[in-house]
């Protein structure tokens, strides 16, 4: 188990921050591997929490001293916040299959490759975090609600909103971050919560040395990810992950028949 928790940290890591779905590759290393720990892909999600922290503390910072900047960012966090906390549970007992794994990833590959593809000549409003609007916020918090669906990808979803609002691809990553902060920051909790009270993170029985190491692993393949995705390649980054991800989901669909 310390290997296959080493590995599940690994995975986190990369694809947490980078558009590909971490949900969904979890979720299929833990169908594979038969793991039943309820919580335990919210609870991996701890140390790249610390990642967003260390990679934009200024930018977080200068939101959290900045009250004009407040609305635009609770606008973008509470939709996903709401439903989360309201229907976690049923989405955890519905959504969380290899087969709707398979077909999300197949589907926003398509879609990822196409707003990339248009993102390259398209002409954009908004190239600041801090200029983003109300409106293209409220876009943006729409669309991470999808990302309740295991395989849409956070990051994905909530940058190609941006891209589709107007907003610069490279800031469009770069806020998906910063609004994914408290978000990821309350799964991590909630997942911790669910490990305790169902005696999972006893039985799993993970050593202490595992635990420390897979955190740094996630902790600073989380901040190369994410530095990769906000710098001036982003589209370029989703173009990779929109192929991967069309491979992925034919792969899991084959799998599966």
């Amino acid at each position: 188990m310390n290997l296959l928790y080493l590995l599940l940290n690994i995975v986190q890591g990369i694809t947490e921050f980078l558009p590909i779905s971490s949900s969904g590759h979890l979720i299929i290393i833990e169908h594979i591997a038969a793991i039943d720990a309820h919580g335990l892909e919210a609870f991996l999600h701890l140390p790249t929490v610390f990642s967003i922290g260390f990679l934009f503390w200024q930018e977080l910072l200068e939101i959290a001293k900045n009250p004009k900047q407040w609305p635009a960012v609770i606008v973008a966090i509470i939709p996903a916040g709401i439903i989360g906390l309201l229907f976690s549970d049923v989405i955890d007992m519905l959504l969380y299959s290899p087969i709707i794994i398979g077909v999300s990833q197949l589907f926003w590959g398509f879609v990822m490759a196409h707003i990339a593809h248009k993102a390259e000549s398209a002409t954009f409003i908004t190239n600041k975090t801090d200029k983003i609007t109300l409106k293209q916020a409220l876009f943006i918090g729409a669309g991470q609600v999808l990302a309740l669906i295991p395989g849409t990808s956070r990051s994905g979803i909530t940058t190609m909103s941006g891209i589709v609002a107007g907003v610069t691809p490279q800031t469009s990553a770069k806020f998906s971050f910063i609004i994914g902060f408290p978000l990821l920051t309350a799964a991590a909790g909630v997942g911790l919560v669910k490990l305790i009270t169902s005696g999972s993170i006893a039985a799993l029985g993970i050593a202490p040395w595992a635990l420390f190491i897979g955190f740094a692993l996630s902790f600073f393949l989380g901040i190369g990810a994410m530095w990769l995705f906000t710098s001036s390649n982003t589209t370029k980054v989703m173009k990779y992950s929109a192929f991967y991800r069309i491979l992925v989901g034919i792969f899991i669909l084959l799998w599966l028949i």
